[in-house]
């Protein structure tokens, strides 16, 4: 876990926000791999483990999908990967082209409940969760939904994104609340954080934003 992402994780628990604290006894190039993460407010410890942060249990078991070029560059193009001073949250399997993604964009990349056969130093973090995604509200600059994602699941991923950010998930998966969509073809659609009211969605081809 790239220490720089610490400020931005919150407790899961239902409470008021708070930064978490964090006590590492094991780091390298400035990334925790063990330590602990602890809530001011409620006293809730979280563990880091091999460079994990461990929220809770994933619900349903991810399975293995090989790295993809074509897919990676999808990624990277419709979440709009070109800010190194931020991050992006790929959930559930397409944690599993983390390494071509980052080959491509400048964004970092923040895995949520990845297939276990992704290294973990593919990514700046790598979370493990439940119901809840643990990052404050407004802080990651894009996000990719998989399928099956829970109503509870989805709602927590699109708070973290900032107003106007790219969302984008599987054509399988319902448009969560918040996100505006903006394109889909037969494998996914892109979406984009709702905005201010006065505020217009960028309406953009799936084509165009690939090339």
């Amino acid at each position: 876990m790239f220490v720089e992402l610490i400020e931005t994780l919150r407790c899961p628990r239902p409470h008021e926000e708070a930064q978490l604290v964090a006590t590492a006894s094991r780091t390298e190039a400035r990334h925790i791999l063990e330590g602990v993460l602890g809530c001011p407010v409620c006293g809730a410890e979280f563990t880091i483990e091999n460079g994990v942060a461990r929220f809770g249990e994933p619900g349903e078991e991810t399975w293995p999908e090989k790295p993809d070029a074509e897919t990676a560059m999808r990624l990277a193009a419709f979440l709009e990967l070109t800010d190194a001073r931020s991050f992006a949250l790929l959930c559930g399997r397409w944690g599993a082209h983390a390494d071509p993604i980052h080959q491509l964009a400048e964004t970092q990349l923040v895995l949520v409940n990845p297939p276990r056969t992704v290294p973990v130093d593919v990514a700046a973090g790598v979370v493990l969760t439940g119901e809840s995604v643990p990052f404050a509200a407004g802080a990651a600059r894009a996000l990719a939904l998989d399928a099956p994602a829970s109503r509870e699941f989805a709602r927590s991923a699109v708070r973290a994104v900032r107003a106007g950010g790219r969302v984008v998930g599987p054509a399988a998966l319902a448009l969560p609340e918040g996100v505006t969509e903006l394109v889909r073809d037969e494998r996914m659609w892109v979406g984009e954080k709702t905005a201010a009211p006065d505020a217009t969605p960028r309406l953009v081809s799936i084509t165009k934003a690939a090339r």
